[in-house]
């Protein structure tokens, strides 16, 4: 039974492999997937600026105080989704730089 331990270290290490494989891979579909969810959530945000902007003129035109509230609320939400978007990018940026220098440091 020469081997057997040795066998036995080999397949879990391969396994541990695999699963830092599948992880790191996941890591990267998320990162892939974030980048395209990051730009429609972009548009989206425009698209909001440009009715927040035109019920706004609109609010100021009138004396309608529901359509103030309204106004308030929805900018209130579109600020979250700004500052959402930015700490979202910005920790994207971190990871990256963190996996770019991995990555040179393992190389040397």
């Amino acid at each position: 039974m020469s081997g057997g331990p040795d066998m036995i270290a080999s397949a879990v290490i391969q396994h541990v492999g695999s699963m830092l494989g599948d992880k790191a891979w996941e890591r990267i579909e998320l990162l892939w997937n974030f980048e395209n969810d990051a730009k429609e959530m972009k548009d989206k945000m425009f698209n909001l600026q440009v009715a927040l902007n035109n019920a706004e003129k609109r609010s100021q035109e009138s004396e309608d105080a529901l359509a103030r509230l309204w106004l308030k609320k929805y900018k209130s939400v579109a600020y979250d989704m700004e500052d959402t978007l930015d700490e979202l990018g910005a920790n994207a940026m971190i990871w990256r730089n963190s996996t770019c220098t991995a990555h040179v440091l393992s190389s040397v």
